[in-house]
């Protein structure tokens, strides 16, 4: 049970940086002026806060610089108030970071200072050591996929980063795309068709409105500037819809 504890902290520890939010907070800096002073986008900060990216060693630095602090401090790992994921047996906390809906652009907001919420997974065998998130899927860009995603499911994904692995035929991957400097933000789910010197992020889904993000093969494309796979989709849950009761049956 001791081992299954310092996994599920050290996994912690990946996913989110509570103590970045607080101190950013402490200084009365926004994550634009934050990002400005370690020369990263918007978007990157926020996702070192919450957990979709860990920060590289040299964005450490300069995160502790602009917050006078130093990189222990900045992990929470000098303090002893530092809040740690609940637990459930054997099973390890996977934070449920927000929703997947294709075509809708949210703005890039403030997540809330409470208790982040979880659920409840076994260990990724294939990839102990990858950060992990759930989101909810919204919407019908994935109900035809194998398996189906409808609405009100939802995906635990890994780090795509952190899996090591290249795009593969058939790969089901959540892809970001960002507007207005990285202020509006799309999450979706695609399944990836490799043709040629393209990669096509593809809906599975009854509802034909849905289209392809097609894209070259070529990391120097610009496009990739505001398109970026963050996650590898792993593993779909869905809740069986109770029946509505007429009285008197």
């Amino acid at each position: 049970m001791a081992l299954v504890a310092v996994r599920a902290a050290e996994q912690f520890r990946l996913m989110a940086m509570p103590e970045l939010k607080r101190r950013r907070k402490e200084k009365k800096l926004t994550l634009e002026a934050l990002a400005q002073l370690v020369g990263v986008s918007l978007s990157q900060v926020q996702r070192f806060e919450t957990g979709e990216r860990e920060p590289k060693r040299t964005e450490l630095e300069a995160l502790a610089r602009a917050l006078d602090c130093t990189i222990p401090e900045l992990l929470g790992e000098e303090s002893s108030g530092t809040t740690q994921p609940p637990q459930r047996g054997n099973l390890l906390p996977v934070p449920l970071i927000g929703r997947t809906a294709a075509g809708i652009f949210r703005e890039v907001i403030e997540f809330d200072d409470g208790e982040p919420d979880y659920v409840f997974e076994p260990e990724d065998e294939d990839f102990p050591k990858a950060k992990r998130f759930a989101l909810t899927v919204e919407g019908d860009s994935m109900n035809a996929a194998d398996p189906p995603m409808p609405d009100g499911s939802r995906v635990i994904c890994l780090d795509f980063e952190q899996t090591g692995l290249p795009f593969v035929e058939g790969m089901i991957v959540v892809v970001q795309q960002i507007r207005e400097g990285g202020h509006l933000r799309e999450w979706s789910v695609k399944q990836i068709e490799l043709h040629g010197d393209e990669v096509w992020f593809c809906p599975r889904s009854t509802n034909g409105k849905h289209k392809p993000i097609k894209v070259a093969n070529d990391p120097d494309d610009d496009r990739w500037n505001k398109l970026d796979v963050i996650g590898l989709v792993r593993d779909v849950s869905t809740k069986v819809r109770m029946p509505k009761f007429r009285a008197g049956r």
